[in-house]
């Protein structure tokens, strides 16, 4: 058995894995004493949830899924995290003599539904977006998986900021976070969790202010979601994140969306498009893959 982790924007998670299932699972939500010095936060959370766990089982290796840029499984700089050089390899090998791998979230996601999900048997041409706090994107070509800088190409001329320095970048319009900030707004409320902002979209589908809310977001992702199809010309578009629980609510709108407005220029190209079926989990799970 391994262990796997996903280090996300909001939360911690950790749990032994065997091959896609998930046998055991610990998860910590960011709240503000957390985040005071995150990094320490996330090392004494690891190392608690790990010993724990091998009192219990026996684990081969430890798999970690973290949102940024990483070289030799190094965390050079995760945005959304403002964490920068963190060699989780050296912080954790010799604590608990077990081999460690870091790679980045899409990849790991990626990973997980191209070989348990929704991308099985696309083997020539297929995208995985990971949709949460940001986006972060995967290529499969002919069996080979490549990373994809989807969530920084730039969709608006002078948009809104992006904690990557530039402006108008795809993730600061269709990440879960803007939609999830555009119905804060709307309610005068100071947070809602995932489970709740999917249950009162659902439960307000005919409130015509949410479904403005709903088809602009729509109308965002489609417009990077059509720039991805038209260069790269996919078979498939699998999404992954807390995105991919919104099967019911945004699968349709996407291709209604994009006939509708003739956003796209290969008209014959329409990819498939898929919600993942490990949902959250393949993070967690293709951290065990590599």
């Amino acid at each position: 058995m391994n262990i796997g982790i996903d280090i996300g924007g909001t939360h911690i998670a950790i749990a032994v894995v065997e091959k896609s299932n998930i046998i055991l699972q610990k998860e910590k939500v960011y709240n503000h004493d957390f985040k005071i010095n995150l990094l320490n936060s996330l090392e004494n959370f690891i190392k608690d949830t790990i010993t724990d766990i091998l009192q219990e089982y026996k684990i081969e290796k430890i798999g970690i899924s973290i949102a940024g840029t990483i070289q030799d499984n190094v965390l050079l700089y995760s945005t959304n995290l403002g964490l920068k050089n963190i060699d989780f390899r050296k912080i954790l090998e010799p604590y608990f003599n077990i081999p460690v791998t870091v790679n980045k979230d899409s990849f790991c996601a990626g990973r997980a539904e191209k070989e348990y999900g929704c991308l099985k048997g696309y083997d020539r041409n297929a995208i995985f977006l990971v949709i949460g706090t940001g986006i972060g994107g995967i290529r499969y070509l002919n069996g080979n998986i490549y990373r994809a800088g989807y969530g920084h190409m730039v969709i608006e001329k002078n948009g809104r900021q992006c904690k990557c320095g530039k402006k108008g970048c795809f993730e600061t319009y269709a990440s879960i976070k803007v939609l999830r900030d555009k119905i804060k707004e709307y309610l005068k409320v100071n947070d809602i969790d995932g489970k709740e902002l999917y249950k009162y979209l659902l439960l307000n589908k005919e409130n015509n202010e949410i479904s403005r809310i709903v088809d602009n977001y729509i109308y965002d992702l489609c417009i990077g979601l059509t720039n991805i199809i038209d260069i790269d010309l996919p078979e498939i578009i699998g999404f992954g994140g807390s995105f991919s629980y919104y099967d019911d609510i945004f699968i349709d709108k996407i291709e209604e969306t994009i006939v509708k407005n003739n956003l796209l220029f290969h008209k014959t190209k329409m990819p498939i498009f898929k919600m993942g079926k490990l949902k959250n989990d393949a993070g967690i799970i293709g951290a065990t893959c590599y």
